[in-house]
Parts: C-alpha cells; structure tokens; sequence
C-alpha cells in the first residue's frame, strides 16, 4: 500500500475508568504516545463531568425560578414545595459530584511536557507515570490539624506527580509536584451579636526536576555545585529552593504560586482583534509551569554539558 493509501495509526486507551474514579489515580508503565492518550481519554472525562455539573446547577435554578411561579398560583402549592425540594437536591447532587470535576492544570501539564519532551525521550523505553486528580484538600491528604491562634488549621501536602523516563542520550529523567495548602478558620460573633464564620486559603507548588547519569561520563560533578547556580535559568514567579549536585544526578527543586498554569493562553493574531477595540491593560500573568520545568531542564542540562566538557581538553565550554 502506497503512503498516500495508509490510515492512521490509532493509539490504544489503555486507562480504565472505572477503576480511575475510585482514586482518581492514574498509574502506569507504558509508551509516551499511549500515556498521553489515556490523558486525552481523562480530559474527556473532565469535560463530561463539567457539563453535567453546569446542567445540574441550570436545572436547579429553573426549578427555584418555577417554585416561586408556582405559589402565587393557590392550587399548585403542592408542586411548588415538589419543586422547590427537587432544586435543593439538585444543588445537594451537584455538590456532591465537585470531585469528578478534574484540576485540568495538572494532567494538563503531563501531556504538555510529554509532547515537548516526545523527540528526546528513548523511543524503546516506556516512562513511569502516577498523577493523582483527587482535590488537594482530600481527607487522606492532611498532614495535620492544629489550633493557630483563634484559628483551626488544616494543612494538605498532595504528591500529586511523579514521573520518570529515560533521554536517548541514556540520561535518566525524575519529575516530581508537591502542592502544600493551608486552610484556616474561624467563627466567632460580630458587632451585631449574629455569628459568623471566616474562612482561610494558601498555598504553593514545589516542583522537582532530577537527571541521573554515569559518572563517568560527567566527571567532576560535585565541584560545580557552587558555580552550577549561576546557570539556573527561571521564568517570572518560579523561585530557586534548592539546588543539588552529586556525583551521579543533578536536581532542581523550584516554588510556584498556588495559581500556575500549566501554560498560557494564545495570544489573539492581530487580525482575529476587531479594529474599533481598543487595547486593554494586560492582567498580571500566571507562572507558566510547563515553560519552568522546561527552563529546569535545560540548566541541568547546562552543568551536565560543562561536565562532559572538562573531560576534553580543548573542548571546555564555561558556566554563565
């Protein structure tokens, strides 16, 4: 069969859904091409599971719309507490269903990086990926509850990533998320005598980027722990924690913001803008995170080349 007569290749889905939505954690061992089509199978999911929550929360407000129709019209009180009980329920299963309502940010990111990192990655070798989609302030989360103050605090840390491949250079990859979240609260009363209850958020993500190598190939390693700083690389709102650098790895530890994104929005073409808009004031940008993780590779990368480098005599390439 000539090229032009071929059909496409179809990745296989190898993601069970049923068993994923009793964790919402996605494991696996497998090609990069088949990891990201399970990705697009949990994307879909998630867009599922956003619609039936949007017709849910719909419906529940055309029945309290219908409620108070339906009492000024004597006879029909009856169907008019019916409905009003069938909006609460609505509202009470729309509540309830938040969990299977994905953070799109986070396999977002997987199936960004994947795709970027496609080319690079060892094509006979499968990458190790667990994400987990559970909310971040899921039960089995907590890491403790104390009192601060007049405040009642929980704090969450989720490892909500962990993936690990291999480069064709045989250079090992480990990518790692840690989102930490502190919610406080406290109720009291007011100046009014009525009681209120407020409510606390923060948090912050830690991302990890390690490559693992043969000494022998990157001699020296441990020495350009002091220089090797001046070759990390960050984009705006990721900030340097910690720096490692032993004999057989180099790791990067970075902190974002709580609102990254897993990368930004396109721009609009000139010619997409109708020509009577004005332009208006740019909001402040969220941290790319696929573009830090990406920056965090490359200035390993920077010291493992300077490494190689000195093993050559002539051939040294100098750290920034």
């Amino acid at each position: 069969m000539t090229a032009r007569g071929r059909l496409p290749t179809l990745t296989a889905v190898s993601l069970e859904l049923s068993e994923f939505q009793k964790t919402y954690v996605y494991e696996t061992r497998a090609p990069v091409a088949e990891v990201l089509a399970d990705l697009k199978a949990l994307e879909t999911l998630d867009a599922k599971a956003e619609q039936k929550r949007r017709m849910l929360w719909i419906a529940a407000w055309v029945c309290m719309g219908l409620t108070v129709a339906l009492f000024l019209v004597p006879f029909l009180v009856l169907l008019a507490i019916a409905s009003f009980a069938t909006g609460i329920a609505l509202f009470i299963i729309r509540s309830r269903a938040s969990r299977s309502d994905l953070d799109d940010r986070r396999y977002g990111l997987v199936a960004a990086l994947l795709q970027r990192f496609q080319v690079d990655l060892d094509a006979n070798a499968p990458v190790d990926v667990k994400l987990d989609l559970a909310p971040v302030d899921a039960e089995r989360k907590c890491v403790g509850k104390r009192k601060r103050g007049r405040w009642d605090s929980e704090d969450f840390a989720d490892t909500w990533l962990s993936l690990h491949g291999r480069f064709a250079d045989g250079t090992h990859l480990h990518l790692s998320a840690v989102a930490h979240l502190q919610k406080r609260r406290r109720t009291g009363r007011g100046s009014s005598g009525k009681t209120k209850t407020k409510t606390k958020r923060k948090g912050k993500s830690l991302l990890q980027v390690g490559l693992r190598v043969k000494p022998e190939r990157f001699p020296g390693l441990t020495a350009l722990e002091a220089r090797a700083r001046d070759a990390v690389k960050l984009p705006p709102g990721a900030r340097l924690k910690r720096l490692r650098v032993a004999e057989d790895r180099v790791e990067l530890r970075v902190l974002l913001d709580e609102d990254w994104v897993a990368r930004p929005p396109k721009a609009p073409r000139p010619s997409e803008v109708p020509s009577g808009d004005r332009p208006r004031p740019e909001a402040p940008s969220k941290t790319d995170a696929s573009r830090a993780v990406t920056m965090m590779l490359l200035s390993l990368y920077q010291v493992l080349n300077y490494s190689s480098s000195r093993g050559q005599p002539g051939n040294v390439r100098s750290l920034p």
